[in-house]
Parts: C-alpha cells; sequence; structure tokens
C-alpha cells in the first residue's frame, strides 16, 4: 500500500480567478505544495473580490467543489457586498463558515496554512490547529495589529490594537511556522512569535504572458500606469493630485484594477474632470501585464505610514523593464533604491511625485536605463522558486 500524501489545508479570504496580489500568491503556494507531493485543500469564499458582488459562475451557491491544477478547492457563501466597509463583513462571515467547516467537516489534516490579511482567519486556523491536530502555518502578507496603527486607524494603545495584539501572539504560540514577505515585517513578527521558527519568503514575479492593446495613447503621450488594488493602503488620491499637476506636461495616468476605493475615485475625476486620467477597470493579470509593457512607466503609492510592504507590481514593472516612479517610505523604497530601477518620491507629496514623473518624460534614456536595471535585479526573485523553498519547509515540518 501506498503511503498517503501529507494532507493541507489552505486557508485564504482570496483566491483565482480573483485579480489580486493575495489570490495569485496563494495559488501559487498551493502549486507549489502539490509539487512538494502533498494533498492539498483550499478553503476560500465564493470570489467576489473586487466587484463586492459574487462572481456570476459561483452566484446563488452556497458550498462548491473544484478542483485545479491537483488542488482541490472548497468555496463557501459569505456576506458579499460593495460597499466600501462591506470587506469586514465579508472577513468575518468567512471566518465564522470556515471555522464551523474545519469543526465539523473537514478531514484530518496534518498541515494547516493561514495566509493574512484578513486577521479574522485566525480563528479557523487555530480550531483546525487545536482539534484535528494540524500543524499551523501562517503567511504573514501585513503584520497585525502594526498595520492598521501604523495607518492611523486605530491607537496603538486602543481597545481593538490591544485585542488583536493579544489574538495574534496566541496564534503566533501555536504556529510551528510564521512566514512574513519583508525583511521589517520579519523583526516585527519574531517580537510576537517567541520560540516560534520564523521563514522570509518574500513576493517576487511570476511567469505570465503580457497581452496587449489594453493601454491607449494619444499624441505621443508619456504613459505612467497604476495596476493593482484601489484600497485604502493605497495612496490614490495623491495620484490624482500629482495627475492634476501634470496636466500641461502631457502625461497620462493609467489605472487598471478595482477595490473598495474604485467609485471614489472615478467620482472624484468626473467631479474634478482630472481629464489626463482614465480609469480601465479589472483587467486580467495578462492584459495588466501588457498594460505595464505598453507603458513609459509604472506608478506605485502607498499612504503614509506603510513601510513593511512591498507591492508586487514593483516586480511586475521590472519584469517589463519599465522605470517605477514611487511614492513611499520603507521597504518599497528600499527594494527600488536596491534595484535602481526607479525614481522615488517623498511620500505623501503630490509635488514630489509629479516631479518624478517629469524628469522621465524629460530623459527617456534614462527611463530605459532604470527598467533594464529593474529587469536585473528582479531576476532573483522568481516567485515559483521561493514558494518551492518554503513548500520544501513545510514538507520538513512533518518529518
Amino acid at each position: 500500500m501506498s503511503e498517503r500524501k501529507p494532507r493541507v489545508l489552505v486557508l485564504s479570504q482570496f483566491f483565482s480567478p480573483e485579480p489580486c496580489a493575495a489570490a495569485h500568491r496563494m495559488e501559487s503556494l498551493a502549486r507549489a505544495l502539490v509539487a512538494a507531493g502533498m494533498d492539498v485543500t483550499v478553503l476560500a469564499p465564493m470570489p467576489s473580490f473586487p466587484s463586492g458582488r459574487v462572481d456570476a459562475a459561483y452566484r446563488g451557491k452556497v458550498f462548491l467543489r473544484e478542483r485545479r491544477d491537483g488542488i482541490e478547492i472548497v468555496r463557501l457563501l459569505h456576506v458579499a457586498t460593495a460597499r466600501r466597509y462591506g470587506r469586514y463583513l465579508a472577513w468575518l462571515s468567512f471566518a465564522f463558515l470556515a471555522t464551523l467547516y474545519g469543526v465539523l467537516f473537514a478531514k484530518r489534516y496534518d498541515v494547516v496554512l493561514m495566509t493574512s490579511p484578513p486577521i479574522t482567519l485566525a480563528f479557523p486556523a487555530m480550531a483546525v490547529r487545536l482539534l484535528r491536530g494540524a500543524r499551523l502555518v501562517v503567511d504573514v502578507r501585513d503584520v497585525f495589529p502594526d498595520l492598521p496603527i501604523q495607518m492611523g486607524v486605530w491607537k496603538e494603545e486602543g481597545l481593538m490594537a490591544r485585542l488583536v495584539g493579544g489574538l495574534v501572539k496566541k496564534l503566533y504560540a501555536l504556529a510551528s511556522l510564521v512566514v512574513p514577505v519583508t525583511p521589517s515585517a520579519a523583526e516585527r513578527v519574531r517580537r510576537r512569535a517567541g520560540a516560534t521558527e520564523v521563514f522570509l519568503a518574500p513576493n517576487g514575479w511570476d511567469r505570465v504572458e503580457p497581452r496587449s492593446g489594453v493601454i491607449k495613447r494619444r499624441n505621443g503621450e508619456f504613459v505612467a500606469t497604476f495596476t493593482g488594488n484601489f484600497g485604502v493602503a493605497n495612496g490614490l488620491d495623491l495620484l490624482l493630485d500629482a495627475a492634476k499637476l501634470l496636466k500641461d506636461d502631457n502625461v497620462r495616468i493609467a489605472l487598471i484594477g478595482g477595490g473598495a476605493d474604485y467609485h471614489h475615485v472615478t467620482a472624484r475625476i468626473d467631479r474634478e474632470a482630472i481629464d489626463n486620467v482614465d480609469v480601465y477597470g479589472v483587467r486580467s493579470r495578462a492584459e495588466a501585464m501588457g498594460a505595464l509593457a505598453e507603458s513609459d512607466a509604472a506608478v506605485s503609492v502607498l499612504r503614509e505610514g506603510i513601510t513593511e510592504c512591498i507591492p508586487t507590481k514593483l516586480f511586475d514593472a521590472f519584469m517589463v523593464e519599465r522605470p517605477v516612479v514611487l511614492s513611499a517610505a520603507g521597504e518599497a523604497r528600499r527594494v527600488v533604491s536596491e534595484a535602481v530601477g526607479g525614481l522615488c518620491s517623498a511620500p505623501g507629496d503630490p509635488h514630489s511625485l509629479a516631479d518624478a514623473v517629469r524628469r522621465l518624460t524629460g530623459d527617456r534614456d534614462l527611463a530605459r536605463a532604470l527598467g533594464r536595471a529593474g529587469r536585473r535585479y528582479a531576476a532573483a526573485f522568481d516567485r515559483d522558486a521561493i514558494l518551492a523553498g518554503l513548500a520544501s519547509r513545510i514538507s520538513a515540518l512533518l518529518e
């Protein structure tokens, strides 16, 4: 009789076909676990990001099993809403149902792996860890409660920060492995994780064939493109402020994506007649990469105070040899500076951001040189290789 494959349950709020960095990372990790010889089940809600409405193919279903690339995907109904703060209901409802599933219906797993945000997935992860005897692995894309404190959403000594801080401390204590994505996040995690092992698995690029034909260029304009989530962590108001400063510079800003702030962004563009900004909405991964390849530069903006995030869009831009214009501090700034792959502006300053774009419009040779340097730097961040290393470390937990 052949030996049973190790069973892994992956808990993720986002999963393909949802077009976001978290979904792409977790799909790549699930594939890496399958390649490492594991039996992988992903527990995720019905796809609803970024529209806030369940995708048509999944609508009206309460429970669904799929199988793709050797991965079993279990979908659960959850509260999906397009309201700006509705994501909290989506997170809480899925965490509740995932906990019930883990307690009542899930088979015995050897490993349960959760990814955060949202931190609410700690509840089903700890339930499966305690009741099913699984080893717990925590993938940390944003450090809680630190990120909401940095953004000014929570007070450091406030009730939410203390409650979530206590939850995270318990989560890390139960974990066999905690996996941050940046060096500075790893240091914060280590301070809370105690004796639990911390394994750094950074973000990187994946193999996607760009699909052209997205960007509409007019009269030799310089096109700078933002791709990704229109969320509270991204400073899209700052980018719109910079776009207004660039209205007489033959510069066009392209926005590709969607999310909680989509209607706010489009309403502001209409209200203030910011006519050098085009919004293309949500596009496939291949189309988003194609849009970057068709642009003259990529632009990445983060809210002030966010210092431990490295947007995957940086690596996307590097891989198609486009320079990055960045408005952020911390890890993102370190990556762009180390890569010599773009220009960094002062966080929170639209004038500085606009000046960085102008510098590239006036020096196309510089733009091309930065793009080539970014490509050389990004070569070391093959996401498949990084996650294969993480899969090997998870396998070692079971030996």
